[in-house]
C-alpha cells in the first residue's frame, strides 16, 4: 500500500506534466484537475480529498504507486519535536513499526502471556487460581499463536479513514471487561497507520504524534488476573471501538484450577460482533456517545456492557426468566395504551372478544389518557432501567453520560436474539407509591408534534417521580442497533439504487379488517413513490419471487405478524401473513437466498441476479404488522437477522400488536420524511414526535435495527 501524504499540489502539478498521467482513467484525471481547481484548499483537506479518490479510482493508486517509486521514496516524515515520558502501561519497544514493511491484511490478534517472559500461554494449558497475566493485543499480521486467528477477519488497507495526526492513520480505542478476571478499569489507545503494525505510543489519544519511532511498541500488555478458585470456564471480553463505534468484540475462555497445568486446560477466543467487516468504511462512521454489547455468557445468562464513551459503565447479567419477565411486562403496558386485552370464551363454543382500539380515527388520545399512559410507562421504563445499571453508581453514571440528546449503538453479539425495548427506558426515578409530578414545559413541547426539540428546557429540575416525555430514551435519544456485518462488509449508510424515482415491493394481507383502509394506504404509497413503482405483493409466491429479482430499494410488509406455536419447545418462530392466510417464515426466504444464486453471485435458473443484487441495493425492509420483532431469547431465526444477511440496509419492525389505521399513519409518515431526505433515525424521531403531539406514546413501539444515519441514496 502506498502512502499519500507527502502529495501536495506541486507534486500533483508535477505527476500531471508526467508521462504517467496518460495512464489515469477519465474519471481519476477530472476528479484530480477539480481537485487542482481549488485555490483555497489546505493540506489537511489536500491530503483526505487525495484518499478519497485514491479508493474511489483504481487507476490513481496505481498510478501514484509508480510515481513515489520513482521519486524514490514512500516514507512518511515523522516530526523530530520535544519526547513526552513514556507511558508505564505501554511496553515500549524501539523499532519503526510504521516504517516497516506492511502486511497484506492487518487483523486483530489476542494472545495470553506470561507477565515476567513475555512467553505465550499455550492453548491447552490450565490457567492458575489467583495467577497473573498479560493480554497481548496487537493489530497486523495474523499471529500464528493468536487466539482469533480462527476467527479473525482482515482489516483491509484501503478503508481506513486516515482522519488522524494529520491524515496518517486512526486512533483506536481498546477495553478489556470481565467478571472473572480482574482487569484494569480504563481504555487502551493503540493507533493504527497508514502501513505495517498499529502501534502504542505516549502520544496524547486524538492528537498529533510528537513521538519517534523508538518510541513506540508493537503491542498493548493489559494485566489480568485469573479468578480466585477453579473455574470450569472463566471469560474475558475484549472490544475495540473508533469515535464511539463498537468495531468489534471478541470473547476470550479459559479454565481455571487450584494450579497452573501444562494439559487439560482449553484457551480460546473468537470475534463475535462486527460492525463492518474487516474495519471498511470508517471514515463514513459518525461518532457516538453510548454502545451496549449483548452476549451469551457461558451458563447461558446473557451478558449486557454498558459503555458511556469514554469509560465503561456497568456490566449486568440477565437470566431468560428475568428478560422474559421484562419484556412482558413492558409490552403489556405498552399494549395497554392503544387496545384493550381480547378476552378468551367462557364455554364451549363461544368466540373471542376481540381487543377494541382506544384510540380516536385519528389515532390520538385525550389529555388525560395521555398522562396517564405517560405515568404507567414511566414506571415500567425505571424498572428497564434497573435491569441496565442496577447499582446506583452505575446508574448515576449512566445519566450524567445520557443527559443531554445523544446517539446510543446497541450491538448484538453474532446468533444473539436479544430484542430489548431500548426506547421504553425511562432514566427519571419512579416510586410508584407516591403520585406523579407532571412536567410543564416537557408537556408543553410535546403536544407541539414537530419534532423540533429531543430534550425538556425544565430538565435540570427533574426529580424523583418527575413524568416528562423526554425521560424516554425514544424521545430524546437516537438508537442505532445494527447487525453484526461479519463477512458482509460495511455497514451500510444508503439505502437503495440511487435512483430519481425509487421502488417499493409491497408484500400485505388480504385478511386485514379493514379492506378500506388498506386500499387508502396503498393509495398513499403510490402517490409517495409514483403509481409505477410500487409491486403489490398479495400472494405468498409473488412476493418471494419479487423479493429476488432485480429491483429493490424499499421492502414494505403490510399484514400480520404471528407466531408459529412450537410444542416442542414453545418458542415458536415468528411468521408473516401474506394473502389470504399464506405464511412465510424466516426460514423459507433463508432457503430461497441459498438457490437463488451461488456464491460468486451468478444468475439463477430464472435468469435474474437474486440475493447478490441485495447486497448492492442494500434494501431498507420495514415489517409493518403485530408481534415482527418482538422475539423472545428461545426464537432460533429472525426476520431481522434473515433480511440483514440477505443484504438489507436495515429492517424496521414493530415491537408489539398495532391497529391497522395506527400502522398506516406510521407507515405514511415514515415513507414521507424518509423519501425527503432524512435518515432513518430523523424520520422515526419525526413520527414519534407527531404522535406525540397526539397524546399517543406508540411511536416508541418501533425498532430500527440499522444506523441511524441511514439514508436513502439519491443520484
Amino acid at each position: 500500500m502506498v502512502d499519500i501524504a507527502p502529495i501536495g499540489k506541486e507534486e500533483l502539478r508535477r505527476l500531471r506534466a508526467s508521462p504517467l498521467w496518460d495512464e489515469l482513467d477519465e474519471p481519476a484525471r477530472k476528479a484530480l484537475l477539480d481537485l487542482l481547481a481549488r485555490e483555497s484548499i489546505d493540506d489537511q483537506t489536500l491530503l483526505i480529498e487525495l484518499q478519497k479518490i485514491r479508493r474511489q479510482h483504481a487507476s490513481f493508486k496505481r498510478v501514484l504507486g509508480k510515481y513515489l517509486a520513482g521519486r524514490g521514496t514512500t516514507e512518511r516524515a515523522v516530526p523530530a519535536q520535544a519526547q513526552p515520558e513514556p507511558d508505564t502501561d505501554a511496553a515500549v519497544v524501539p523499532q519503526d513499526l510504521a516504517g516497516a514493511a506492511p502486511p497484506d491484511r492487518r487483523y486483530l490478534n489476542l494472545s495470553l502471556t506470561w507477565p515476567i517472559s513475555r512467553q505465550v500461554v499455550p492453548h491447552d494449558w490450565l490457567l492458575g487460581a489467583g495467577a497473573r497475566y498479560h493480554l497481548r493485543l496487537d493489530i497486523g499480521d495474523l499471529g500464528r499463536d493468536s487466539l482469533l486467528r480462527d476467527s479473525a477477519r482482515p482489516l483491509p488497507d484501503d478503508e481506513l479513514p486516515h482522519l488522524d495526526d494529520g491524515g496518517r492513520g486512526d486512533w483506536l480505542q481498546v477495553t478489556v471487561l470481565s467478571e472473572d478476571f480482574l482487569v484494569p478499569d480504563r481504555r487502551h489507545a493503540m493507533f493504527l497507520p497508514l502501513d505495517g503494525h498499529a502501534y502504542v505510543c505516549p502520544c496524547p489519544p486524538g492528537g498529533r504524534h510528537v513521538c519517534r519511532p523508538e518510541h513506540r511498541g508493537r503491542y498493548v500488555w493489559i494485566p489480568v488476573t485469573a479468578p480466585d478458585g477453579p473455574r470450569s470456564e472463566a471469560s474475558l471480553r475484549v472490544t475495540v471501538a473508533y469515535r464511539g463505534n463498537l468495531l468489534q468484540s471478541a470473547t476470550v475462555r479459559a479454565r481455571v484450577a487450584e494450579r497452573e497445568e501444562p494439559a487439560g486446560g482449553s484457551l480460546s477466543g473468537e470475534v463475535d460482533f462486527t460492525l463492518t467487516s474487516g474495519f471498511l468504511g470508517l471514515d463514513d462512521l459518525p461518532s457516538r456517545d453510548a454502545a451496549i454489547r449483548v452476549s451469551r455468557g457461558y451458563d447461558g445468562a446473557l451478558v449486557v456492557d454498558v459503555d458511556g464513551g469514554d469509560r465503561p459503565v456497568s456490566t449486568f447479567w440477565l437470566t431468560e426468566a428475568q428478560i422474559e419477565g421484562a419484556l412482558s411486562r413492558a409490552r403489556t403496558v405498552l399494549t395497554d395504551v392503544h387496545a384493550t386485552r381480547a378476552v378468551p370464551p367462557e364455554k364451549p363454543g363461544d368466540k373471542w372478544i376481540p381487543p377494541l382500539d382506544r384510540l380516536g380515527a385519528d389515532n390520538a388520545k385525550s389529555a388525560a389518557e395521555f398522562l396517564d399512559d405517560l405515568w404507567r410507562l414511566a414506571a415500567v421504563g425505571w424498572d428497564l432501567l434497573h435491569l441496565l445499571a442496577p447499582v446506583p453508581a452505575q446508574r448515576a453514571a449512566l445519566r450524567d453520560r445520557l443527559r443531554e440528546p445523544a446517539t446510543i449503538q446497541i450491538c448484538r453479539q453474532q446468533g444473539q436474539p436479544l430484542m430489548f425495548p431500548w426506547a421504553l427506558v425511562y432514566d427519571i426515578p419512579v416510586d410508584t407509591g407516591d403520585s406523579p409530578v407532571y412536567c410543564e414545559a416537557g408537556l408543553e413541547q410535546a403536544r407541539r408534534g414537530d419534532g423540533a426539540g429531543r430534550t425538556c428546557r425544565d430538565s435540570a429540575r427533574h426529580t424523583r417521580n418527575t413524568v416528562c416525555p423526554y425521560g424516554f430514551w425514544g424521545f430524546r435519544h437516537a438508537i442505532e442497533q445494527p447487525t453484526s456485518r461479519q463477512d458482509r462488509g460495511t455497514l451500510p449508510l444508503r439505502a437503495g439504487r440511487g435512483l430519481d424515482a425509487p421502488h417499493m415491493t409491497v408484500g400485505r394481507a388480504l385478511t386485514l379488517p379493514r379492506a378500506d383502509l388498506a386500499e387508502q394506504h396503498l393509495v398513499s404509497l403510490r402517490k409517495q413513490f409514483g403509481e409505477a413503482n410500487v409491486r403489490d405483493c398479495d400472494s405468498r409466491e409473488s412476493l418471494l419471487e419479487e423479493l429476488f429479482r432485480a429491483g429493490q430499494d424499499c421492502v414494505y410488509f403490510y399484514c400480520h405478524g404471528r407466531r408459529q406455536e412450537d410444542t416442542a419447545d414453545h418458542t415458536g418462530a415468528t411468521e408473516l401473513e401474506i394473502g389470504n392466510g399464506e405464511r412465510v417464515r424466516p426460514a423459507d426466504i433463508s432457503a430461497r437466498m441459498t438457490e437463488t444464486s451461488d456464491a460468486d453471485g451468478r444468475t439463477g435458473a430464472d435468469g435474474t441476479k437474486g440475493w447478490r443484487d441485495w447486497e448492492e441495493n442494500a434494501p431498507l425492509v420495514f415489517l409493518n404488522g403485530c408481534h415482527t420483532t418482538d422475539d423472545t431469547p428461545g426464537t432460533w431465526l429472525t426476520f431481522v437477522d434473515v433480511f440483514s444477511s440477505l443484504g438489507a440496509s436495515g429492517v424496521i419492525g414493530t415491537e408489539i400488536s398495532v391497529g391497522q389505521n395506527f400502522a398506516g399513519e406510521v407507515a405514511q409518515s415514515f415513507w414521507r420524511h424518509f423519501l425527503a431526505g432524512l435518515t432513518v433515525g430523523e424520520s422515526l424521531h419525526r413520527v414519534r414526535a407527531e404522535l406525540l403531539g397526539k397524546g399517543n406514546l406508540l411511536g416508541l413501539a418501533y425498532t430500527a435495527y440499522c444506523c441511524a444515519d441511514l439514508r436513502l441514496s439519491r443520484p
